[in-house]
């Protein structure tokens, strides 16, 4: 409440003072419930998103990844010293072209959670030039060598949302990356006209890597946006040792409300070892490469 103090003065015109006090009351008792009116108002409206990924509760990405791998890995017992592979020494392509599924749940303004898989995997056969160890198995030069691996990769991460505007979100948390890594190789020889198995081994790991997590996306337009993912970690627990690092930068345009298509590149660097009773085996590889997928929200 407040008082207004108005002191009139006579005027020529017959009846002027008299509404013109009037209508002054009537403004100054309107005037305190105007400006709380507009200062709720301002409070609760918010503008809406700009881009519907920045809203979007439930949303799929289906795609394609090409990419090429750089890579080394071993299996020794503890008696031998390490014995390393590289894929140079295999004959294997380096380039595979892989699935890429991704499902995303906004739990609520600020939470978000998503999993999602691809995998990698190659063959190869190549003349072996020196000799070699892999899981106790020895592997003599001049031989015929057949490898087969595969990589299967599964994330999870939870986010949490600490910026936001109508065309911007920055999201930290964590994550989990877990690496299926398996390696076989058959080594043979040809006697007269008969190949003849000489060296025969395979061995595999599923090595789980907690990483930190910082994602970004930006509208550019209503269609249009840019979405960037960073992961890292170095660690070692229980019997696993190991490093990670991961950049996943993509674009996304949306013809529709519920459909969209979009172009990325994704970069990983994970190196880990494991600590077993009869030995140690581990593998360091570097994936790289585009990818195009479909999104679907709802």
């Amino acid at each position: 409440m407040f008082a207004l103090n108005i002191r009139w003065t006579r005027t020529p015109i017959l009846g002027l003072n008299f509404y013109l006090k009037e209508a002054v009351m009537k403004i100054c008792k309107a005037v305190p419930a105007t400006a709380i009116l507009l200062l709720s108002t301002g409070l609760t409206v918010q503008a809406e998103p700009l881009h519907p990924q920045l809203s979007t509760k439930y949303m799929i990405l289906l795609g394609a990844y090409q990419q090429t791998a750089d890579a080394s890995f071993y299996a020794n017992p503890d008696e031998l010293d390490r014995a390393t592979i590289d894929l140079d020494d295999l004959g294997i392509d380096d380039t595979d072209t892989s699935y890429l599924l991704e499902y995303r749940y906004r739990l609520n303004e600020k939470w978000l959670f998503s999993i999602g898989t691809f995998q990698f995997s190659t063959t190869g056969s190549v003349r072996t030039k020196r000799d070699f160890t892999f899981d106790g198995v020895e592997f003599e030069a001049g031989a015929n060598l057949d490898t087969k691996l595969d990589v299967d990769t599964y994330m999870i991460e939870v986010m949490y949302n600490v910026y936001k505007t109508d065309r911007a979100e920055i999201l930290l948390g964590g994550g989990l990356h877990m690496f299926d890594f398996s390696a076989s190789l058959e080594s043979t020889i040809l006697v007269g006209d008969q190949e003849r198995t000489v060296s025969e081994a395979s061995d595999d790991i599923l090595a789980p890597l907690p990483n930190l997590r910082a994602q970004g996306f930006y509208a550019l337009s209503p269609k249009w946006g840019l979405a960037v993912t960073l992961g890292w970690l170095s660690a070692k627990y229980e019997h696993y040792d190991g490093s990670f690092a991961y950049i996943h930068a993509r674009t996304m345009y949306r013809f529709t409300e519920s459909f969209g298509v979009g172009v990325g590149y994704q970069f990983i660097d994970v190196d880990v070892s494991e600590d077993r009773d009869r030995g140690e085996i581990g593998f360091d590889i570097q994936f790289d490469g585009p990818a195009v997928y479909l999104a679907y929200s709802f």
